[in-house]
Parts: C-alpha cells; structure tokens; sequence
C-alpha cells in the first residue's frame, strides 16, 4: 500500500510542476503578445555555447 501512496504521491507532485510550468508559460506568452501589440523591438538574446557544445565541435570518443 506505500508504494502505492508513493506514486500517487508523486503523480500528484509532478501535476501540480505541470500546472506551474503551464501558468509560467501563459504568463511568458501574454508579455510577449504586449510587446508585440506595443510595437516594441525583441529583447536581446544572451545566448552561450561552451566548447564542443553547440559551436559544431564533438566530444573525444575514449
């Protein structure tokens, strides 16, 4: 029976991320749609890539 309650326990938990996760994402979406209706150029982007990662580089094979 506790294992049970364990994983219903954790669906329970991985719902309500879920449900964080989606409020997060309505209100990312909202602020862009504003920026967008008041004209406003995109923000710029901090993007990074660290060596080997992204930049077209592989990893040693050992």
């Amino acid at each position: 029976m506790t294992q049970q309650h364990a994983k219903n326990s954790l669906q329970a938990d991985m719902e309500a991320l879920a449900e964080v996760f989606d409020a997060e994402d309505r209100e990312d979406r909202r602020k862009e749609a504003q920026r967008r209706r008041d004209g406003l150029a995109e923000p710029k982007r901090d993007i990074r890539t660290f060596d080997g990662f992204a930049d077209g580089g592989a990893a040693p094979r050992d």
